[in-house]
């Protein structure tokens, strides 16, 4: 059904996965472009080291998503926007855990969107839910919001549906909840451009304002003080 969809889902979920990384807070280990150490060991190199797993070319990493991931989950017969929010939370969370979501929440029953919508809010719990949540929350918030915003696009889309004014009112929601994730447990809130950077830009302006009719009555009430001041000494000389 979705086959189609497969190497835009990939191309997409490379882009959050990035590239190497191996940070001893993350039980993942050694990773790049989304592969850890154990997975790269288990689909590519037996006994493949960090430094193994730095160099791994890209083209590995995406035949490993193609057939443990994409193949794995099914999601060639996933409607399109749900293979793309099956593929990347099994690629972040593990495999298993797709499975036991489309058991909770039964995919027939469910309208592309709608399971988009529910998928997302039950992986953002699960999210919230692990105690490295307050290290890594504010990217993972910032990634499931996006990957919502993604997968309403590519549903609606698939049906044919006109994409930009969803899309917009999505992105606009998935970035305030982009926000209320990243700091439910971060030390500090999130950057979403959409909305902090307006305000900021609304308030600085505002406070331009001000600033600038604060001056202009500074001036003009030196000059008028300055005038009466004048306007009596005038007087003085012309008494004496």
């Amino acid at each position: 059904m979705s086959a189609s969809n497969r190497e835009a889902s990939i191309s997409k979920t490379l882009t959050y996965e990035g590239g190497y990384t191996n940070d001893p807070r993350d039980p993942g280990g050694a990773t790049n472009w989304g592969i850890t150490i154990y997975d790269a060991r288990k689909y590519w190199k037996h006994d493949a080291s960090p430094a193994d797993v730095k160099a791994m070319p890209k083209s590995v990493a995406i035949e490993i998503y193609r057939q443990k991931y994409w193949a794995k989950m099914g999601c060639d017969d996933r409607a399109t926007g749900p293979d793309f929010v099956d593929f990347d939370y099994g690629v972040n969370s593990g495999t298993q855990r797709v499975f036991n979501l489309r058991k909770t929440l039964d995919p027939q029953k469910l309208s592309p969107v709608d399971y988009v919508k529910k998928a997302c809010a039950a992986r953002s719990s699960f999210l919230h839910s692990l105690k490295t949540w307050s290290v890594f929350g504010k990217g993972w918030g910032r990634r499931v919001a996006d990957v919502e915003a993604t997968g309403v696009r590519m549903a609606l889309g698939s049906a044919g549906q006109p994409v930009a004014p969803a899309l917009k009112k999505e992105v606009k929601a998935a970035n305030v909840k982009a926000i209320a994730h990243s700091t439910a447990g971060a030390s500090a809130p999130a950057a979403v451009p959409e909305v902090a950077h307006w305000d900021l830009g609304w308030l600085a302006g505002s406070a331009l304002i001000v600033i600038g009719a604060a001056v202009v009555v500074y001036f003009v009430w030196n000059a008028v003080q300055a005038n009466h001041r004048a306007n009596a000494y005038q007087a003085q000389l012309s008494k004496a």
